[in-house]
């Protein structure tokens, strides 16, 4: 599988893998009082946290560049642009946040109906 990123857009699937494996350990903790339907969503939970993570890191150290244009004089602001697969890091931390809401919403239904 290839990853195509640009600027530190491969800081998400980090965040994401690491925040994960905090979702694990997390689950690990409180396993015996919350039911196992909701542990994909609880691992889901640690992934949006990891995303956030490599988020805010992005749009922190990208405060780009001035560039002034000599024969217009205009300022042209260029800025690193991270991505992912040609999609900015911050419309991934949307939907990886939509995906957990998801999996709550599936592990909330099991455990009613």
């Amino acid at each position: 599988m290839f990853l195509i990123w640009r600027g530190w857009g491969l800081l998400l699937p980090l965040g994401v893998c690491l925040g994960g494996i905090l979702g694990l350990f997390l689950y690990a903790l409180v396993e015996g009082s919350v039911p196992g339907d909701l542990a994909p969503a609880i691992v889901a939970v640690g992934c949006s946290l990891g995303a956030y993570g490599a988020l805010r890191i992005c749009q922190r150290t990208d405060k780009g560049r001035l560039v002034v244009d000599k024969k217009t004089g205009e300022e042209i602001l260029m800025v690193r642009g991270d991505s992912i697969f040609f999609i900015p890091v911050r419309f991934w931390f949307y939907l990886v946040v939509l995906a957990t809401v998801a999996l709550f919403v599936m592990g909330l239904a099991k455990l009613v109906g």
